[in-house]
């Protein structure tokens, strides 16, 4: 059914937009979709993200992590230009007694940390893998930057759909 309503959809708007015979203008869907994709798709991923760290934090028990190790690179961003990152490896207390080694699965400038410091740290509890430290930095900074690129993105389409909308009423300066 949805792909028969498909079909019917774009055998009957092969167009984007148009100026009919009687002077009716008409605009596709597929114009609302080209003026929106960016936006919405950028504040979905925004979504995901801050839902996929909600769930963790809701998820993760606290432990502190004893920097075990700590890799080093060098590396290069517009900002900062070539600056050295750094990634930890923490030892923690897993489950009762079981002592493991994780690291934060990403690397900052911020995360020069001496070995043998302590810092406190979120596992899950499930399964071992990445540990994230309860940080902004780590938890809700990509969320945050994405959501924030969604709503830049959402200022030229909105503009762009006033423009087709006083197209279709006729308005001046077409």
């Amino acid at each position: 059914m949805l792909r028969s309503l498909i079909m019917r959809m774009n055998q009957t708007q092969q167009f984007l937009w148009r100026t009919t015979p009687d002077g009716q203008r008409q605009v596709s869907w597929r114009v609302w979709v080209l003026i929106f994709v960016t936006p919405v798709l950028f504040l979905a991923a925004a979504a995901l993200l801050a839902f996929d760290s909600v769930n963790f934090v809701s998820r993760a028990e606290t432990a502190t992590g004893e920097v075990v190790r700590v890799y080093e690179w060098e590396d290069w961003t517009p900002w900062k230009g070539t600056h050295t990152v750094y990634g930890p490896v923490f030892r923690y207390e897993f489950r009762d007694g079981e002592m493991t080694e994780a690291s934060l699965g990403q690397s900052s400038a911020n995360w020069g940390f001496e070995i043998g410091s302590r810092h406190g740290i979120l596992f899950n509890p499930a399964t071992k893998g990445n540990v994230k430290l309860p940080a902004f930095e780590q938890l809700w900074a990509l969320p945050l930057t994405i959501f924030s690129i969604g709503l830049i993105t959402l200022i030229p389409a909105l503009f762009g759909a006033w423009r087709v909308r006083r197209w279709l009423r006729g308005g001046t300066g077409d």
